[in-house]
């Protein structure tokens, strides 16, 4: 839906046609930009996201949003969320992580020539070193809980229940 708030003249050339999932999330964000804004209240934002929800049509839609000034949602910028790497591309990066960083290392460490062993132990130091202080860094993370307070503002403005994602 193009039409946002104020503008009555693309909504009424669409008549009583049937509005979508996107209109109505057109909306939603108008409705969230106003309601960050202090254009709504607490109890009027619900409201009119169920109302929202339970529109048909482009003019019931454009009701919803009628009394609000105008180009709101172009303040609030969509974000897509955060995507979480899956265990095996977390495997891949730490590898890497790993690997790399011991090789660069290495060759960093390693004055002039030096033999096969020298260098294998080196490596086997720094790649330790890597893989012990990794393992730190991933059980701090986990314990500090920055997953989970991802979306937090969102929950807060929908009433404490997050959409199902989409990808």
């Amino acid at each position: 839906m193009t039409a946002g708030p104020g503008d009555e003249t693309a909504v009424a050339s669409r008549g009583h046609l049937r509005a979508s999932h996107a209109d109505r999330e057109q909306v939603i964000d108008t409705l969230k930009a106003a309601f960050v804004q202090g254009h709504l209240a607490k109890d009027e934002f619900d409201a009119r996201i169920g109302r929202t929800f339970a529109s048909r049509t482009y003019p019931e839609l454009a009701a919803i949003t009628a009394d609000l000034p105008a180009g709101l949602a172009a303040v609030q910028q969509v974000r897509r969320p955060f995507r979480v790497l899956s265990r095996a591309e977390m495997a891949a990066a730490w590898g890497m992580y790993g690997i790399v960083l011991t090789v660069i290392l290495t060759i960093a460490v390693v004055p002039g020539p030096t033999t096969i062993g020298a260098i294998a132990v080196t490596a086997a130091v720094i790649y330790s070193a890597f893989w012990l202080l990794g393992g730190v860094m991933m059980v701090a993370s986990r314990r500090s809980g920055g997953a989970r307070v991802r979306g937090h503002c969102l929950s807060q403005a929908r009433g404490g229940a997050l959409p199902p994602a989409r990808e």
